[in-house]
């Protein structure tokens, strides 16, 4: 039974892989998180500028605004994104499992896996 199973789930990760990397489509737009208070530009027209960097364990996405970072999204190959974000403008980066403030910071530690 338990073969059975196991050849119905490498049957559909073969039909399934080919379809996933067919689909060259653009890039995905790159929706900047919101600069810190100190970080805000006069004029509302200035865009943050986005460098995204492509290393083999990541893709890495730098958000800056007058040539300070603010913002480094790291998105690993293997685990959730997440954010280091400067919420107080002072350039010391904090980690941020997401940018929205009115969400409470809860601590996560991964204890087993298998």
């Amino acid at each position: 039974m338990p073969s059975s199973l196991l050849r119905h789930a490498v049957l559909l990760l073969l039909l399934a892989s080919p379809t996933a990397l067919a689909s060259d489509g653009p890039e995905p737009t790159v929706t900047p998180p919101p600069p810190p208070e100190s970080l805000r530009p006069q004029d509302e027209s200035v865009e943050p500028k986005v460098t995204i960097l492509r290393r083999a364990w990541a893709t890495i996405e730098e958000y800056s605004i007058g040539g300070r970072i603010y913002a480094v999204k790291i998105i690993p190959r293997n685990g959730p994104p997440y954010y280091l974000y400067d919420s107080d403008g002072d350039g010391s980066l904090e980690t941020r499992r997401d940018v929205n403030p009115e969400m409470p910071e809860v601590n996560r530690w991964q204890i087993l896996t298998w």
